[in-house]
């Protein structure tokens, strides 16, 4: 009896699928099965395309540096500034060599000074002159023009001190100055640069 209601199902499971309407309900299944499919794809190539572009927009935007400094109309040398060169000049050239002042120095509209680096911080004062006096400038050139000096002096009071002067002083936009100094042998040319 098993075997026979198993062949009835068969049997009428053959004469189902061969009339037109199943056929035509299979096809028309199938058809929106596909469109379905592909609708699917879309929708979720176009997510995972706005997500993608979105995730870069943010990974991108938040490398952009920007940089706010505030200079002084009075002074241009106002602000914070690092040696970022130090070289000197003899009859074979330039030659670069360590400052041993890897820190920040402040310099305030009021003439106040201050250098800050890993042992500590000095405070102290700074000012800058128009003299007509001869200099080395930037390039090694003597001249004899107007020129601008520059003197800081900074300590800690423990004793610990820098006191540097420059012949001439000049800027390179608000970003950069150049300060030079002849020792009477030699030019040593010292280029900050804004921190």
């Amino acid at each position: 009896m098993m075997a026979l209601s198993f062949k009835m199902i068969l049997i009428f499971l053959t004469n189902t699928l061969s009339t037109p309407t199943c056929c035509s309900y299979l096809r028309f299944s199938s058809t929106v099965h596909a469109q379905k499919q592909t609708l699917n794809a879309i929708v979720m190539k176009s997510t995972l395309s706005l997500t993608s572009a979105l995730a870069f927009c943010i990974l991108f935007s938040s490398c952009i540096k920007s940089l706010d400094v505030t200079v002084s109309q009075t002074n241009p040398i106002s602000g914070s500034w690092y040696i970022s060169d130090a070289s000197t000049y003899d009859s074979y050239g330039w030659y670069s060599f360590d400052a041993g002042t890897p820190g920040v120095f402040t310099f305030y509209d009021n003439g106040n000074a201050q250098y800050s680096d890993d042992y500590g911080t000095m405070q102290g004062n700074w000012h800058m002159d128009l003299v007509s006096t001869g200099y080395y400038n930037s390039n090694g050139v003597f001249q004899t023009d107007t020129h601008n000096n520059f003197q800081f002096q900074v300590s800690d009071g423990y004793g610990n001190n820098i006191d540097l002067y420059f012949d001439d002083i000049s800027f390179a936009g608000n970003n950069q100055f150049i300060a030079t100094y002849y020792d009477g042998k030699n030019i040593q040319r010292f280029t900050f640069t804004r921190y």
